[in-house]
Formats: structure tokens, C-alpha cells, sequence
């Protein structure tokens, strides 16, 4: 009997459109993994998100649909050992999403996503691993330390699928040379949650950029060209006119003062006669 038999035709095809996508575009952090034997079986890669305890870590997800999917939630569970308040040693995820928050209409894509946020924001109240919850309410240095070494022994392995550049979505614009990154709703609230000083990019434009670097430069130009201008008009306004050169006394050459002598000297010759 085939894994998928009991499954409506129109799940399947739900389900299968929805990974087609993820493959295409995936979220940033996360790849999923098809299982040609079982499209129900889903199982994915989620990238330790930065500034964590789980950071650098790369933890498997397997998502499994019943045959009631989507009006029950899929079962989800960590293949990846994880030191987390909401997994339980087995690997079982406790998250009101995927319990009494459940939607039919979230798909496999806000699954892992929230899977993700679990990773930044544990919940320690509803806690399916006791030690960990308990130790995250008493010392969170604690807790950390704790889920570090758990990442760092457990989940060092970088799966193939992370090789490949395409962890976001860049879809170039025509107005711009800039990519826009394409998220979706729950990814830009995880983001958002995330920055605690965020800075109003709207206020910076390329045109006031580029204002801001070219209109200095176009203002010292002109500045060396008036003054530039300027200086030749004072040298050409002092400048003495080509008539009014002052007189100068010619000095005699050297042939005229032979020709004195010599005269001199015929002066002498006839006194003598």
C-alpha cells in the first residue's frame, strides 16, 4: 500500500506545489529535502540563526502529514539532538502554532519558520524538556553554555543542500541597481523582532547620496575656476600696454666705440701736422 494512498488528491497536490516552491525559494536558513517514496514525509535543514546558542549549528526537521491533514497539524519532530526548553529528549516539538493556534491554511513554509523562531525565542513556561526550561528561567548563561555544547557536538554536520547560493530570494528592480530581497510575512516579523535599534533606511536615498558626495566637489570646482578666472583677469587688467613701454638708453656696441677712436686718434695725427 502506498504511503500516500489515504491522502486526497488534493492534498497532495498541495503539498507538492508548496515544496516545489521551497526548492525554488527557500527561506533564508532553511532547505527542505524531498522524499520521493513519501511526499508526506518532509524532512529539512534548519541553520542555527545568529546570535544564538544553537549559531553555526545545522539541525534536521522532519514534518510528517496525516491523512486528516490540514484540518489536524503535522507532527514535527528534531532528528538533530537540541538542547531546547520546547523539544523534548525525543525530539518532539511543543509550539501553540502547531497545536491549539493550528490553521489549515499554513502551509509547510510557516511551519519551519516558526520552527526557526523557537530557536530565538524558546518558551520556557510550556517546556517538554524540563531541565532545560528550568535552566533557562534560573540563569540563561547557564542555558547557553549548555545548548552551545549540545550544537557543537550534535550539530556540526553542513548538509550538501546549504552549498548553493541561493538562500534568499534577490529579484533585481528596474529602478535601481540595488537586489530586494523577497521574505515572507512570518520571516520579515522574525527579522524585525530581532533588531533593537533599527535605522530608517526610507531617510537615505541615491539621489540625497549621491547629492551629498557630487555637490562639495561641483562647489570647490567652480570655486578654482572663478578664482582661476579672476587671477587672469587681474594679470591681464595690470599688465602695461604695448605702447607705453618704458624708454631705454641703447647701449653702444663694441664696432662704435672703434670707430671713436679711430677718430680720435686722426685728430691727434693732423695736430701733429
Amino acid at each position: 500500500m502506498s504511503a500516500t494512498e489515504n491522502i486526497s488528491p488534493s492534498v497532495i497536490k498541495r503539498i507538492t506545489k508548496e515544496l516545489d516552491a521551497l526548492r525554488t525559494h527557500p527561506p533564508e536558513g532553511i532547505r527542505v529535502v524531498m522524499n520521493e517514496l513519501n511526499i508526506c514525509d518532509v524532512q529539512a535543514w534548519i541553520s542555527g540563526p545568529e546570535s544564538t546558542p544553537y549559531e553555526g549549528g545545522f539541525f534536521k526537521v522532519k514534518v510528517v502529514f496525516g491523512t486528516d491533514f490540514p484540518t489536524v497539524p503535522p507532527k514535527c519532530n528534531f532528528i538533530t539532538k537540541i538542547f531546547h526548553p520546547n523539544v523534548s529528549k525525543t525530539g518532539e516539538v511543543c509550539v501553540d502554532t502547531l497545536k491549539r493556534d493550528w490553521n489549515k491554511d499554513y502551509g509547510i513554509e510557516h511551519i519551519l519558520l516558526t520552527i526557526k523562531c523557537l530557536l530565538i525565542v524558546p518558551n520556557p513556561e510550556s517546556a517538554l524538556n524540563d531541565d532545560a526550561g528550568k535552566l533557562l528561567l534560573d540563569s540563561y548563561e547557564d542555558y547557553a553554555k549548555r545548548a552551545q555544547m549540545m550544537t557543537s557536538i550534535h550539530a556540526q554536520y553542513k548538509p550538501t543542500v546549504f552549498s548553493s547560493n541561493n538562500s534568499i530570494s534577490i529579484t533585481p528592480t528596474s529602478t535601481s541597481s540595488t537586489p530586494s530581497v523577497s521574505t515572507s510575512s512570518t520571516s520579515q516579523k522574525i527579522i524585525t523582532s530581532q533588531v533593537k535599534s533599527p535605522v530608517n533606511i526610507n531617510t537615505i536615498t541615491p539621489a540625497s547620496a549621491y547629492t551629498s558626495l557630487v555637490t562639495p566637489l561641483a562647489v570647490s570646482k567652480s570655486k578654482n575656476e572663478s578664482e582661476s578666472a579672476n587671477g587672469l583677469k587681474k594679470i591681464s587688467t595690470s599688465a602695461p600696454p604695448e605702447n607705453s613701454s618704458p624708454s631705454v638708453t641703447p647701449k653702444k656696441r663694441a664696432g662704435d666705440k672703434k670707430l671713436d677712436k679711430k677718430q680720435v686718434d686722426k685728430k691727434r695725427s693732423l695736430k701733429r701736422l
